[in-house]
C-alpha cells in the first residue's frame, strides 16, 4: 500500500479487508501516510515500530475490538496522546467509556465527513 511523504500517519484498524483498503486509499489520496491492521492486536504490534498520529478503528473485530484498543492506547503513556476515532455500523454499547474516543463515525459515512474528521483530529 503506497503512502506519500507526510508527518501525519493514520493507523487504520479494520477486520474487513475491502473496507480497510478503501479507507486506506481515501486517506492516501488525501496526502496522508497510512498503516493498516486487521484488529487491535495487530495494531498494537504496528504501533511498537511506528507511532501513528491518529488511530481510526472499527468497533467490532475479532481478538481485540475497537473499544479495547482505545482503552489500551489511552492507558499507555507512550500512546495516550494519540486520538482514537471509531468508525462502525453499530453504535458503541451504552456503558462504553466514550471519554477514550475522540470521534465516532457511523458507517456508511461520506468521504467528506471522514476527511473532515481526520483533518480535525490531526490538528
Amino acid at each position: 500500500m503506497g503512502t506519500k511523504e507526510t508527518d501525519k500517519t493514520v493507523l487504520v484498524v479494520e477486520d474487513h479487508a475491502d473496507s480497510r483498503e478503501l479507507l486506506c486509499e481515501i486517506l492516501v489520496h488525501s496526502g496522508l501516510a497510512v498503516m493498516a491492521a486487521a484488529d487491535g492486536v495487530e495494531a498494537i504490534a504496528l504501533m511498537q515500530s511506528q507511532m501513528p498520529s491518529l488511530v481510526l478503528t472499527d468497533l467490532s473485530m475479532p481478538r481485540m475490538d475497537g473499544m479495547a484498543l482505545a482503552r489500551y492506547i489511552k492507558s499507555d503513556e507512550r500512546y495516550d496522546h494519540i486520538p482514537v476515532a471509531l468508525i462502525s455500523a453499530n453504535l458503541p454499547a451504552s456503558n462504553a467509556r466514550i471519554a477514550e474516543i475522540s470521534a465516532f463515525l457511523l458507517k456508511p459515512c461520506s468521504v467528506d465527513h471522514l476527511l473532515t474528521t481526520v483533518t480535525r483530529l490531526l490538528g
